[in-house]
Protein backbone atom coordinates (compact mmCIF):
# COMPACT_ATOMS: atom_id res chain seq x y z
CA UNK A 1 0.00 0.00 0.00
CA UNK A 2 1.37 3.41 -0.94
CA UNK A 3 1.91 6.08 1.68
CA UNK A 4 -0.57 8.29 -0.13
CA UNK A 5 -3.28 5.64 -0.08
CA UNK A 6 -2.56 4.88 3.58
CA UNK A 7 -2.93 8.53 4.53
CA UNK A 8 -6.22 8.71 2.65
CA UNK A 9 -7.57 5.68 4.53
CA UNK A 10 -6.57 7.21 7.88
CA UNK A 11 -8.35 10.44 6.94
CA UNK A 12 -11.50 8.54 5.95
CA UNK A 13 -11.41 6.59 9.20
CA UNK A 14 -11.05 9.77 11.28
CA UNK A 15 -13.95 11.41 9.45
CA UNK A 16 -16.10 8.33 9.97
CA UNK A 17 -15.39 8.32 13.71
CA UNK A 18 -16.16 12.05 13.88
CA UNK A 19 -19.51 11.50 12.19
CA UNK A 20 -20.41 8.52 14.38
CA UNK A 21 -19.56 10.28 17.63
CA UNK A 22 -20.56 13.79 16.62
CA UNK A 23 -23.67 13.82 18.80
CA UNK A 24 -21.80 12.50 21.83
CA UNK A 25 -19.00 15.03 21.33
CA UNK A 26 -21.47 17.91 21.06
CA UNK A 27 -23.21 16.78 24.24
CA UNK A 28 -19.87 16.63 26.04
CA UNK A 29 -18.87 20.11 24.87
CA UNK A 30 -22.28 21.47 25.88
CA UNK A 31 -21.94 19.98 29.37
CA UNK A 32 -18.36 21.22 29.70
CA UNK A 33 -19.50 24.72 28.78
CA UNK A 34 -22.31 24.54 31.34
CA UNK A 35 -19.85 23.33 33.97
CA UNK A 36 -17.59 26.31 33.37
CA UNK A 37 -20.49 28.79 33.49
CA UNK A 38 -21.84 27.24 36.69
CA UNK A 39 -18.37 26.67 38.16
CA UNK A 40 -19.43 23.05 38.71
CA UNK A 41 -16.38 21.05 37.64
CA UNK A 42 -16.81 17.30 37.05
CA UNK A 43 -14.97 16.60 40.30
CA UNK A 44 -15.04 19.08 43.18
CA UNK A 45 -12.33 17.01 44.83
CA UNK A 46 -10.06 17.42 41.81
CA UNK A 47 -10.58 21.19 41.84
CA UNK A 48 -9.88 21.31 45.56
CA UNK A 49 -6.69 19.28 45.18
CA UNK A 50 -5.30 20.95 42.06
CA UNK A 51 -6.51 24.55 42.27
CA UNK A 52 -7.57 25.42 45.80
CA UNK A 53 -4.54 23.74 47.37
CA UNK A 54 -2.25 25.85 45.17
CA UNK A 55 -4.02 28.97 46.48
CA UNK A 56 -3.72 28.02 50.15
CA UNK A 57 -1.42 30.96 50.84
CA UNK A 58 -3.83 33.30 49.06
CA UNK A 59 -6.75 32.13 51.22
CA UNK A 60 -4.65 32.48 54.38
CA UNK A 61 -3.85 36.11 53.53
CA UNK A 62 -7.43 36.92 52.61
CA UNK A 63 -8.55 35.34 55.89
CA UNK A 64 -6.18 37.60 57.83
CA UNK A 65 -7.50 40.71 56.09
CA UNK A 66 -11.11 39.62 56.46
CA UNK A 67 -10.62 38.82 60.14
CA UNK A 68 -9.32 42.34 60.72
CA UNK A 69 -12.34 43.79 58.90
CA UNK A 70 -14.92 41.56 60.64
CA UNK A 71 -13.77 40.68 64.18
CA UNK A 72 -17.27 39.48 65.16
CA UNK A 73 -20.82 39.08 63.87
CA UNK A 74 -22.20 37.24 60.84
CA UNK A 75 -20.29 37.01 57.57
CA UNK A 76 -21.43 35.61 54.23
CA UNK A 77 -18.94 34.13 51.76
CA UNK A 78 -20.23 34.21 48.17
CA UNK A 79 -18.74 31.52 45.96
CA UNK A 80 -17.38 29.52 48.89
CA UNK A 81 -16.15 26.60 46.74
CA UNK A 82 -14.57 23.77 48.77
CA UNK A 83 -14.55 25.85 51.95
CA UNK A 84 -10.85 26.63 52.40
CA UNK A 85 -11.30 30.35 53.10
CA UNK A 86 -14.17 29.74 55.53
CA UNK A 87 -12.09 27.27 57.56
CA UNK A 88 -9.14 29.69 57.69
CA UNK A 89 -11.42 32.54 58.72
CA UNK A 90 -13.23 30.55 61.40
CA UNK A 91 -9.90 29.59 62.98
CA UNK A 92 -8.77 33.24 62.93
CA UNK A 93 -11.97 34.66 64.44
CA UNK A 94 -13.56 32.37 67.06
CA UNK A 95 -16.54 34.72 67.57
CA UNK A 96 -17.50 34.87 63.91
CA UNK A 97 -20.55 33.08 62.48
CA UNK A 98 -19.89 32.10 58.86
CA UNK A 99 -22.24 31.14 56.04
CA UNK A 100 -20.96 30.06 52.64
CA UNK A 101 -23.07 29.97 49.49
CA UNK A 102 -22.09 28.30 46.22
CA UNK A 103 -23.97 27.35 43.07
CA UNK A 104 -22.34 23.89 42.98
CA UNK A 105 -23.93 21.13 45.06
CA UNK A 106 -20.67 19.16 44.98
CA UNK A 107 -18.70 22.13 46.30
CA UNK A 108 -21.19 22.70 49.13
CA UNK A 109 -21.02 19.04 50.14
CA UNK A 110 -17.23 19.09 50.13
CA UNK A 111 -17.07 22.36 52.08
CA UNK A 112 -19.49 20.98 54.67
CA UNK A 113 -17.30 17.92 55.18
CA UNK A 114 -14.20 20.12 55.48
CA UNK A 115 -15.84 22.24 58.19
CA UNK A 116 -16.98 19.14 60.09
CA UNK A 117 -13.50 17.60 59.94
CA UNK A 118 -12.05 20.87 61.29
CA UNK A 119 -14.52 20.82 64.20
CA UNK A 120 -16.26 23.97 62.95
CA UNK A 121 -19.70 22.63 62.08
CA UNK A 122 -21.33 24.70 64.81
CA UNK A 123 -20.09 28.03 63.42
CA UNK A 124 -19.66 27.39 59.72
CA UNK A 125 -22.41 26.26 57.36
CA UNK A 126 -22.78 26.11 53.59
CA UNK A 127 -25.82 26.39 51.33
CA UNK A 128 -26.51 25.98 47.63
CA UNK A 129 -27.50 29.29 46.06
CA UNK A 130 -27.03 31.73 43.20
CA UNK A 131 -25.54 35.18 43.77
CA UNK A 132 -28.31 36.57 41.55
CA UNK A 133 -30.97 35.40 44.05
CA UNK A 134 -29.28 34.93 47.41
CA UNK A 135 -31.42 32.76 49.75
CA UNK A 136 -31.14 35.13 52.72
CA UNK A 137 -33.14 37.88 54.38
CA UNK A 138 -32.52 41.58 53.89
CA UNK A 139 -29.77 43.04 56.08
CA UNK A 140 -28.84 39.65 57.54
CA UNK A 141 -25.03 39.93 57.49
CA UNK A 142 -22.43 42.25 58.99
CA UNK A 143 -20.04 41.57 56.12
CA UNK A 144 -19.68 39.77 52.80
CA UNK A 145 -16.50 38.33 51.32
CA UNK A 146 -15.95 36.72 47.94
CA UNK A 147 -12.82 35.30 46.30
CA UNK A 148 -12.36 34.52 42.60
CA UNK A 149 -16.11 34.33 42.05
CA UNK A 150 -17.10 37.67 40.51
CA UNK A 151 -15.77 36.78 37.06
CA UNK A 152 -18.14 33.78 37.03
CA UNK A 153 -21.26 35.82 37.85
CA UNK A 154 -23.59 35.88 34.80
CA UNK A 155 -24.85 39.34 35.82
CA UNK A 156 -22.36 41.16 38.10
CA UNK A 157 -24.70 44.12 38.54
CA UNK A 158 -27.48 41.90 39.85
CA UNK A 159 -25.01 40.04 42.06
CA UNK A 160 -23.76 43.28 43.62
CA UNK A 161 -27.37 44.33 44.20
CA UNK A 162 -28.03 41.08 46.06
CA UNK A 163 -24.87 41.48 48.11
CA UNK A 164 -26.01 44.99 49.02
CA UNK A 165 -29.47 43.71 49.99
CA UNK A 166 -28.23 41.11 52.48
CA UNK A 167 -25.75 43.49 54.14
CA UNK A 168 -26.67 45.42 57.26
CA UNK A 169 -26.35 49.21 57.17
CA UNK A 170 -22.67 50.05 57.42
CA UNK A 171 -21.68 46.51 56.42
CA UNK A 172 -18.82 46.03 53.99
CA UNK A 173 -18.42 43.79 50.95
CA UNK A 174 -14.86 42.64 50.20
CA UNK A 175 -14.68 41.12 46.72
CA UNK A 176 -11.35 39.69 45.58
CA UNK A 177 -10.94 38.79 41.93
CA UNK A 178 -8.49 38.51 39.06
CA UNK A 179 -6.37 41.45 37.97
CA UNK A 180 -6.93 43.16 34.61
CA UNK A 181 -4.30 41.12 32.76
CA UNK A 182 -6.12 37.93 33.74
CA UNK A 183 -9.72 39.14 33.46
CA UNK A 184 -10.67 41.80 30.93
CA UNK A 185 -13.60 43.39 32.85
CA UNK A 186 -11.11 44.39 35.56
CA UNK A 187 -9.07 46.37 33.01
CA UNK A 188 -7.95 49.46 34.85
CA UNK A 189 -9.76 50.81 37.88
CA UNK A 190 -12.41 52.54 35.78
CA UNK A 191 -14.32 49.41 34.77
CA UNK A 192 -14.66 48.03 38.28
CA UNK A 193 -15.38 51.51 39.58
CA UNK A 194 -18.21 51.92 37.08
CA UNK A 195 -19.55 48.49 38.01
CA UNK A 196 -19.61 49.44 41.68
CA UNK A 197 -20.99 52.91 40.95
CA UNK A 198 -23.88 51.41 38.96
CA UNK A 199 -24.81 49.14 41.87
CA UNK A 200 -26.79 50.18 44.97
CA UNK A 201 -23.43 50.67 46.72
CA UNK A 202 -22.89 53.72 44.53
CA UNK A 203 -19.14 53.10 44.38
CA UNK A 204 -16.25 51.47 46.16
CA UNK A 205 -12.50 51.44 46.65
CA UNK A 206 -10.25 49.27 44.51
CA UNK A 207 -6.88 48.00 45.72
CA UNK A 208 -4.26 45.83 44.05
CA UNK A 209 -3.80 42.56 45.94
CA UNK A 210 -0.29 41.21 45.42
CA UNK A 211 0.15 37.45 45.70
CA UNK A 212 2.31 35.47 45.45
CA UNK A 213 5.02 37.84 46.56
CA UNK A 214 4.82 41.15 44.75
CA UNK A 215 2.89 39.82 41.74
CA UNK A 216 -0.26 41.97 41.17
CA UNK A 217 -2.45 38.97 40.38
CA UNK A 218 -5.67 40.11 42.08
CA UNK A 219 -7.74 43.16 42.87
CA UNK A 220 -9.94 43.90 45.87
CA UNK A 221 -13.19 45.82 45.54
CA UNK A 222 -14.39 47.21 48.89
CA UNK A 223 -17.90 48.67 49.05
CA UNK A 224 -19.97 49.66 52.08
CA UNK A 225 -23.73 49.70 52.41
CA UNK A 226 -24.95 53.16 53.27
CA UNK A 227 -26.79 53.82 56.51
CA UNK A 228 -30.18 54.82 55.12
CA UNK A 229 -31.78 55.65 58.47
Amino acid sequence: MSARRGSLLVLVACLSVAVLYRKRLLEYLKQASANVRAFDLPAAGMYDALVSSALEGFYARVAEETAAAFPHGKVLEVGSGPGRLAVHLAHNVPNLELTGVDISVAMVERATRKAEEAGLAGRVRFEVGDVGTLPFDDEEFDGVVSTLSLHHWPDPSRGLSEVYRVLKAGGEARIYDLAHWLWHPALGENRLSRMAAASPFGGGEIDVFRWPGAVPTFVLLRSTRKDES
